[in-house]
């Protein structure tokens, strides 16, 4: 059984995402509020969030995901506050698809998306290597 984790570059990448969004709303705030002291609580609060999301959220998703690929099954382990696991045997899988984002082998933003009878997986932040593994891994057992 093999295992695989989210890229930590990833995390990163996410961290600044946030960060741009964030900047994007209080602009938006700045410009269409006129009254300052709305924009400086809303401002406030929005650093409490991002606080919260970037240090204790999104370390603890990130430590939480993990994708484990055995001969005939994939299983994926996620959750930060309840475990979920789900599980997927390549028989099933009718098809896939894979986003890679631009300059995804240097921010992990790569995206494995196997559909199922009645469902999806979804592996999240995977390498580009990871990626291509676990798809090639999937192709390889559904001709069989």
């Amino acid at each position: 059984m093999k295992e695989y984790k989210p890229d930590r570059r990833a995390l990163h990448e996410m961290r600044f995402i946030l960060m741009i969004v964030t900047a994007a709303l209080l602009a938006a705030a700045k410009i269409y509020i006129p009254v300052d002291m709305v924009v400086i609580i809303l401002g406030i609060f929005l650093g409490v969030v991002d606080i919260l999301i970037m240090f204790i959220y999104l370390p603890l998703l990130f430590s939480s995901l993990k994708y484990e690929v055995s001969d005939n099954e994939l299983t994926c382990i996620s959750g930060v506050f309840i475990k979920s696991y789900q599980s997927v045997q390549f028989s099933a899988v009718q098809y896939t698809t894979v986003i890679f984002t631009p300059l995804s082998q240097y921010t992990g933003l790569n995206f494995l998306i196997l559909f199922v009878y009645g469902g999806q997986l979804r592996l999240l932040f995977l390498k580009q290597q990871d990626a291509l593994d676990i798809l090639n891994k999937t192709r390889n057992k559904k001709e069989r």
